[in-house]
């Protein structure tokens, strides 16, 4: 489990108190949570004051810039300084409350991904199997070998279908986590965990490719559009944004 895996047990949790909704309606809403936490967040530790003061003079400082029409540098040099001085104190100033409030969204999008993402097969539906390099594998169950890679039957609830390499150590197993890319551990995951587990550090193969189905919720727009992201990115932002000019938010 990664840093940022945590919280999954209590979104999960909370998940099952609206799984009578439509999978549909479960991520709109986990959308709008998350852009109101967020936003509630970034309200509370940000300086409101101090940055509505510094839009206000950042507006004057603009206004004269745009209304010298002197031709001397000198002259105009201290006005662009003054708002560029003024853009850089505003970035300083939200920075630090932007970032802190939007690590529990991110927490969110985590889960997100493995609770809306790839569509759990059933069992004995027919997967696609790649590895790079390719490899020559012993598989616990029969498979079928191709050009490109091997085709599986995906295993029953609650077991697993297990490959191993030439050696026989095992190398990864299907059906413990549903994840499209298997891959070595690396740093990034002590923060985000493959919810389908790792190869082995001294494994041959670098990648292995499950070509999972895609849970879909926009009926139109490319495939990359139509899962999880597209849907939930445009609720979450356009929440955001919504509470934002609600409750006048800097």
């Amino acid at each position: 489990m990664g840093l940022f895996d945590i919280p999954a047990p209590l979104f999960s949790a909370a998940n099952n108190l609206i799984s009578f909704l439509p999978d549909t309606f479960q991520l709109i809403l986990w959308a709008i949570l998350g852009a109101g936490v967020s936003m509630y967040l970034y309200l509370k530790m940000s300086q409101q004051d101090a940055i509505g003061q510094i839009k206000k003079d950042t507006v004057i400082a603009r206004k004269a810039l745009s209304s010298y029409e002197g031709t001397e540098f000198d002259e105009m040099m201290p006005l662009a300084t003054r708002v560029l001085g003024l853009s850089g104190k505003h970035f300083a100033v939200v920075l630090g409350p932007a970032v802190l409030s939007s690590l529990p969204a991110l927490a969110l999008i985590v889960w997100v991904s493995n609770q809306f993402g790839v569509a759990a097969p059933a069992a004995g539906t027919k997967i696609l199997v790649t590895t790079t390099p390719p490899t020559q594998l012993i598989w616990s169950d029969k498979v079928s070998e191709n050009d490109m890679g091997y085709t599986v039957a995906w295993p029953e609830k609650n077991e697993v279908l297990t490959a191993r390499g030439a050696d026989g150590n095992q190398l990864f197993q299907l059906g413990a986590g549903t994840a499209t890319i298997i891959h070595k551990k690396t740093w990034w995951n002590n923060l985000i965990a493959n919810p389908a587990g790792y190869l082995p550090e001294n494994s041959i193969l670098e990648l292995v490719d499950v070509q999972l189905p895609m849970q879909q919720f926009l009926p139109w727009g490319p495939d990359w559009l139509r899962d999880w992201v597209g849907l939930f990115f445009i609720m979450l932002l356009s929440a955001s944004i919504g509470i934002k000019v609600i409750f006048k938010i800097h």
